[in-house]
């Protein structure tokens, strides 16, 4: 039995005797449909659909907050003591690209809060943990990228 797996009309894969498949590189907070053609090896069945839509990039901030709850945090890239002065591009000394963004508290554990990104406008890695730095701002980092909370 063959399987074809759909990402809208583009052909994603065939599969072969096989009934799994882990799709990658999808993008946060993006509708999706994905279906699924089985041949018998004699003719193809109808298409099976699935509409989805992929979760934001999630952090976790070493604070117990309030599940649910919207939490502030501040983006910034190339932001002072993250590159080598020097190293960033032409007139971005100092951080730029500077925004306020909003995040949900999706769960907590311990003294641990998993937060969610409510925005796609900001690139930033999945699965974060931010740290607890001298000024009392938590901080998370990725390449020349920062999201800081402050409580």
């Amino acid at each position: 039995m063959q399987y074809k797996v759909y990402n809208g009309a583009t052909l994603l894969t065939t599969l072969t005797d096989t009934k799994s498949y882990t799709v990658s590189g999808l993008t946060p907070l993006t509708a999706y449909t994905f279906g699924v053609i089985a041949n018998n090896g004699l003719r193809d069945s109808s298409k099976v659909t699935v509409a989805v839509t992929t979760r934001g990039v999630q952090l976790t901030i070493p604070k117990a907050l309030t599940v649910g709850a919207s939490v502030t945090l501040s983006y910034v890239e190339y932001a002072l003591g993250l590159v080598p002065i020097g190293s960033e591009p032409s007139g971005d000394f100092g951080g730029t690209a500077a925004k306020s963004i909003t995040a949900t508290v999706k769960s907590v554990s311990g003294s641990n809060s998993a937060v969610e990104l409510t925005t796609d406008s900001v690139s930033f890695a999945d699965g974060k943990a931010m740290t607890l730095n001298a000024a009392g701002v938590y901080v998370a980092v990725d390449g020349y990228k920062s999201i800081y909370y402050k409580p």
